[in-house]
């Protein structure tokens, strides 16, 4: 259990800094392209759409085992890192953008099904310690990607040496990976149909479809409203989104606890709450400290939000689709967001597209209720053989 769990840590570890690396390079990819927020809002769209279709892929090779496909996703993604630097027009970025999408959906996927597979076998929550290993390494990513913007680093060099140490870092640990095959035993309350499956499914991907909504409209805009609202240098604009997943990093470190003594709802509720703090606060008052501020406090919140709602799809079915269905209403919200935002934004300004996150962070409070049931029956006395198994199962790998 402590070898499985150190790997799959390192995996999302892996995952992240890749992620951390490119985000906060916005700026510098639209200033070389001469791209519009609107374009900008696009090309996130086709980030979106891919990681759509990785997910996609990666539900189909579930049933052969995941590790391997893991280990080689790992690689893929790095790899496609360097695209968007080499593009050299809107179209090659697009391009480049979809394909590092779809390798980060593929991951994704895979990477959260075995860390529900461990939550299981453990009886306790462990989903959001390993998404709080994904935000290390997106603070990680993000920091050595201001630094580079601060001293003009291009982002081509800056990307390599990023897909370099992710790759040869993480390869020793990949090799321990379980080898997820499905998702969990049982889908449903004795005496539920088809029926509370569905409507389950539906409500946990209105949950994730906000939560990344907020999450990706607040990181993936934060470094361009920082230096066009705030007047920040490049490398303090950049350094916003280290901010942001700074916070989601502690928090996420901490909030397995915090649903342990509560529940899933309570947490998501209270998450969806800061958020809407942080994003009324960055919205009201963009001078750079108080907007920097805000930029971390919708870390905070938006932190647990999508872990809980993965980790609740990947207990909805034994096949693996329910995740699926959860991880692409997520995705779903990175397309819509981006193309809400960015359309907004051109027409009327960034500060008052900002208000669409907003808007479905005020949803999250609203549909959070519908998160109670869904993960504590794997978690407390009804978990199965994984929740009875005495001191072992509560203690896990430490």
């Amino acid at each position: 259990m402590i070898r499985d769990r150190r790997a799959v840590s390192v995996a999302f570890l892996a995952f992240g800094a890749v992620m951390g690396s490119w985000v906060p390079r916005l700026p510098a990819l639209k200033d070389h392209l001469h791209l519009s927020d609107g374009q900008v809002g696009y090309a996130l769209v086709a980030y979106a759409v891919g990681a759509v279709i990785g997910a996609a892929i990666a539900r189909l090779v579930l049933a052969r085992g995941s590790r391997a496909w893991v280990r080689g996703g790992t690689i893929a993604i790095c790899a496609s890192l360097l695209g968007p630097a080499l593009a050299s027009s809107f179209t090659q970025l697009v391009i480049s953008l979809i394909l590092l999408g779809a390798c980060a959906g593929f991951v994704d996927m895979l990477e959260n099904a075995q860390a529900a597979e461990l939550e299981r076998m453990a009886g306790r929550p462990l989903i959001n310690g390993f998404h709080g290993f994904w935000s290390l390494g997106a603070v990680v990513g993000s920091v050595f990607a201001a630094g580079a913007a601060y001293a003009g680093v291009s982002p081509l060099p800056q990307f390599a040496f990023a897909a370099i140490v992710a790759a040869t870092g993480s390869a020793l640990f990949l090799r321990q990976l379980p080898d997820t095959r499905s998702g969990a035993p049982r889908v449903a309350p004795t005496g539920a149909g088809r029926l509370w499956l569905t409507g389950s499914v539906i409500a946990v991907a209105a949950i994730s479809f906000c939560g990344i909504l907020v999450e990706g409209g607040t990181s993936d805009w934060s470094s361009l409203y920082l230096r066009e609202f705030s007047h920040a240098n490049p490398g303090i604009a950049a350094g916003g989104f280290a901010g942001f997943v700074l916070a989601a990093t502690v928090v996420r470190f901490r909030a397995d606890l915090l649903t342990a003594h509560t529940n899933a709802a309570t947490v998501a509720r209270l998450g969806g709450l800061i958020a809407v703090v942080g994003l009324a606060l960055a919205i009201a008052v963009p001078a750079l400290p108080w907007a920097i501020t805000g930029f971390a406090l919708v870390g905070v919140g938006t932190a647990v939000l999508v872990p809980l709602a993965f980790s609740a799809g990947a207990n909805l079915g034994a096949s693996g689709t329910a995740l699926t269905l959860v991880i692409a209403g997520g995705y779903a919200g990175s397309i819509a967001g981006p193309a809400l935002i960015g359309s907004v934004a051109d027409r009327i300004g960034l500060r008052v597209a900002l208000g669409i996150p907003l808007a479905a962070a005020l949803l999250i409070i609203v549909l959070a209720g519908t998160l109670r049931g869904r993960l504590e029956p794997i978690l407390g006395s009804d978990a199965g053989p994984a929740a009875s198994t005495g001191p072992r199962g509560r203690k896990g790998s430490g």
